[in-house]
């Protein structure tokens, strides 16, 4: 700045060598400025990685700023597949029904949040273990009678006295998801999932509509006799980026008791990775 003018000498003699020392200041900060901005964009332009463009991809949302408890080395590699939504056809496999006679509206869904843990260095392969709910809806033709004297669930026809119009059955699930994963290289990538699921299933009931001397009836029904809580189950998603097709198994039956229909629920349909 241009010191000039009477105004300007009274300032100079008012103030002295403070001034000169305000001037000196002043341009020792522009200095320091200037080569702090200077060595920020040699630093960022040689910290830079290939394919750092893509970050945004594969971290976006409250994960970009989770690393865990891993080394900043191990945060860098990108994560995958941490927030999984499925949306599935329900039914059943038992020697009583052949499979995918159910009503196209047994739809049912999941949702599950898992840590992406790689175990080779660029995440080709790697476990995902997680924590997630579930729901399944299954419509049909059938009904699951609770069998009071022998404390046990058969599967039976609908009575040909009555009309029915609908027959449900609706479960839900808490579960622990354990998946080996595998994947190409690149945004891009084809993948392929196989894993085990470990849950606790609750509040499970059956839903009748019939009519009975032309009078609809909507019974609700919570709980079986011998219905097992403890779900095990594998499942497999096979796709190309967050998308693929799903499908899981119930290893083990629906009902406990010796006496009980053979029931094994299974599922097939689509999943979305959002994070």
């Amino acid at each position: 700045m241009h010191l000039g003018g009477r105004h300007n000498l009274r300032l100079q003699m008012q103030f002295g060598m403070r001034g000169i020392g305000s001037k000196i200041g002043y341009n020792m900060t522009k200095h320091l400025l200037f080569i702090f901005i200077a060595w920020l964009c040699v630093a960022s332009a040689y910290a830079q990685k290939p394919d750092s463009s893509l970050i945004s991809r594969h971290r976006p949302g409250l994960f970009w700023f989770y690393d865990g408890l891993r080394t900043k080395e191990q945060a860098d590699v990108h994560k995958y597949e941490r927030l999984i939504l499925d949306v599935f056809y329900c039914d059943w496999n038992t020697p009583k029904v052949k499979p995918f006679q159910s009503d196209w509206t047994s739809i049912g869904w999941n949702i599950q949040s898992l840590f992406d843990i790689p175990v080779t260095k660029w995440n080709n392969v790697s476990l995902g273990v997680g924590l997630g709910y579930e729901h399944t809806r299954l419509q049909s033709n059938f009904v699951l009678d609770r069998m009071e004297s022998t404390k046990s669930t058969e599967l039976s026809d609908f009575l040909p006295v009555l009309q029915y119009e609908k027959s449900v059955f609706k479960t839900n699930k808490l579960f622990v998801p354990i998946e080996l994963r595998f994947r190409t290289s690149g945004w891009k990538h084809f993948k392929f999932v196989v894993g085990g699921r470990i849950g606790y299933q609750f509040s499970n009931s059956t839903l009748f509509q019939y009519t009975n001397a032309e009078t609809t009836v909507r019974q609700t029904t919570v709980g079986f006799y011998d219905f097992r809580p403890l779900s095990l189950s594998t499942h497999l998603r096979i796709g190309i980026r967050n998308w693929a097709i799903t499908g899981s198994y119930n290893l083990n039956p629906y009902f406990k008791s010796a006496q009980s229909t053979k029931i094994n629920g299974f599922q097939i349909g689509c999943s979305i990775a959002l994070f």
